[in-house]
């Protein structure tokens, strides 16, 4: 169950990836402004709510679109917090789990008779309810996904709302103009402009774009480092070190699988820095999240400890 949502959450990452990569392209939803038409319905109505929130909270704190989008950010994921706390709690049961499950694969390995494959999976169950895992949690994930989607669509087309597309006014597309696109002296509609090398020289051109630069760098330090840590087991885990070679090589491709995110993730924040402000407080968020949930289940290890003793 482990490797099969390990793969699960590997394709998830992935269509992820290429659905919020497709902003390059000039013919998909990632460039027009909210209000065009296209797009699924249910979503775009999705998007259209919460751009209209993040417009009216971004007038109300001063009329800065940062200011609206770090809040907005913060209660999205706060929202989402119940359903990536059992997500996580159950990655914490399976690495509990995952040593005895590796026995039982190893000691059925190459019995594919019916009596065999029958007791191994009765003996996988009994190992699921002994750590209280659901085969269905894999799935919590996805319920998060249309928000994330949402999301990253409104960042990217709330600052080209501005009620006109190409330069002629059209009814329906919403005017969002009204808010301040700076931060830290830099536009949260646009990223990098690698043209300033030529007109500039690489010296002032350096200069020029390395706000944003670092922007994107602080993007891909935060996920790295939080791959690294949501990917590693806690201090009462590490004793558990039975790993088949078949879980070794999953490990090993998620690990590379964390690297090529990591590289996604620094490519399009470098294209639009409003992205990658949503990005470093959305990830610097989930590190919390991810603390806190483990802070949590180590106390729930202990308070289990200690019935075991007193029993």
């Amino acid at each position: 169950m482990n490797r099969n949502r390990r793969i699960q959450l590997i394709v998830l990452t992935l269509v992820l990836v290429v659905l919020l990569s497709a902003c390059n392209n000039g013919d998909t939803m990632y460039d027009k402004p909210i209000g065009a038409e296209g797009g699924w319905g249910w979503l775009q109505w999705i998007i259209t709510q919460i751009a209209e929130f993040t417009y009216w909270l971004s007038l109300q704190l001063g009329g800065h679109y940062w200011v609206g989008l770090i809040v907005v950010t913060l209660i999205v994921r706060s929202a989402g917090w119940p359903i990536y706390a059992k997500s996580n709690a159950m990655t914490l049961n399976m690495q509990q789990a995952q040593p005895e499950l590796n026995k039982i694969q190893e000691k059925y390995k190459g019995r594919n008779d019916e009596v065999s494959q029958r007791k191994m999976q009765q003996e996988t169950l009994e190992v699921y309810r002994k750590y209280n895992i659901n085969p269905l949690g894999c799935l919590l994930p996805f319920l998060q996904m249309p928000i994330f989607i949402a999301m990253y669509q409104v960042v990217r087309r709330l600052p080209l709302s501005d009620g006109t597309i190409d330069g002629v006014v059209v009814s329906g597309i919403k005017d969002y103009s009204a808010l301040n696109f700076t931060f830290l002296g830099m536009d949260l509609k646009s990223g990098v402009e690698f043209s300033v090398f030529a007109s500039d020289g690489f010296g002032a051109g350096m200069a020029a774009i390395f706000p944003e630069v670092l922007l994107a760098i602080i993007v891909g330090l935060l996920m790295f480092g939080y791959q690294k840590y949501a990917q590693s087991k806690p201090e009462y885990l590490q004793n558990k070190k039975y790993q088949s070679k078949q879980a070794q090589a999953t490990a090993n491709q998620m690990k590379y699988m964390s690297y090529f995110m990591v590289f996604m993730l620094v490519s399009i924040a470098i294209t639009n820095n409003g992205i990658a402000l949503y990005w470093i407080v959305g990830n610097s968020f989930q590190f919390l999240q991810t603390y806190i949930n483990r802070r949590q289940s180590y106390k729930k290890h202990l308070e289990s400890q200690n019935i075991v003793k007193s029993i």
